[in-house]
């Protein structure tokens, strides 16, 4: 065989490892090791039955005053970016869930308490600084006795809430350790049908999620369960 031949073919493999290379980095995985099912298996297998941990929790400064501010309805992301550049300390709590889109793990998270974050000031020009950002609709705020201007006649107004900065520690505290959370989905003991294969159409139960994505099902076949291993996305949930 011509030198020719034999350059071609190395220079091939050498794009096919460069490609590799460069799939794994993206992916999270050694230099050496392709995203395949064996050699994530290697790595350490990941399955959707697996549990997520959330984000670290969030240190509360207690020389900061600590408010609750709600957003204007569709604008809790304009709020937060508006908040962050007048130097306010945000906090918004989110919750994570895992999902199972087209046989793969997502995880998806979203704000836990709706059009709610949590502020922390130096002081009442910088409150009111926050409050005037945009996408912030309002303070929650607490009824109290306006006793400011003797002879006015007696009502309550409304002062915003101030946090107490050791009780809201704790608070986000238990949210970071419950940020722990079970996927969604496909559990153990749920009934599926399976959709391709030599199996299609025939309904299943789910015995065992196993890693990288996998099942094994008992499939009913002439009234007695058949023990399968399937991919997720070759079932569908009923």
């Amino acid at each position: 065989m011509s030198s020719r031949g034999k350059g071609k073919r190395q220079r091939e493999r050498e794009r096919r490892q460069r490609r590799e290379q460069r799939r794994s980095e993206r992916r999270g995985l050694p230099a050496g090791l392709s995203a395949n099912p064996i050699s994530a298996a290697v790595v350490g297998a990941r399955s959707a039955a697996d549990p997520i941990c959330g984000v670290a929790s969030l240190t509360i400064d207690p020389s900061l005053c600590w408010y609750i501010a709600r957003t204007k309805p569709r604008m809790g992301e304009r709020a937060l970016q508006a908040l962050q550049a007048a130097q306010v300390v945000t906090y918004q709590p989110r919750t994570s869930e895992v999902v199972v889109r087209r046989g793969r793990r997502v995880i998806r998270r979203a704000p836990m308490l709706l059009r709610t974050v949590f502020i922390g000031v130096a002081d009442a020009d910088h409150l009111d600084e926050a409050k005037a950002a945009p996408g912030v609709a309002d303070l929650v705020c607490y009824p109290v006795e306006d006793a400011s201007t003797e002879g006015n006649i007696a009502g309550p107004v409304l002062k915003p809430a101030r946090l107490d900065a050791e009780g809201l520690q704790q608070f986000v505290d238990v949210l970071a350790r419950g940020e722990i959370v079970e996927p969604v989905g496909i559990k153990t003991g749920q009934s599926v049908v399976v959709r391709e294969g030599p199996f299609a159409s025939f309904p299943a139960v789910v015995e065992a999620i196993l890693p990288n994505d996998r099942l094994r099902v008992a499939v009913s076949l002439f009234g007695r369960p058949s023990p399968v291993e399937l991919g997720i996305a070759e079932v569908q949930t009923l």
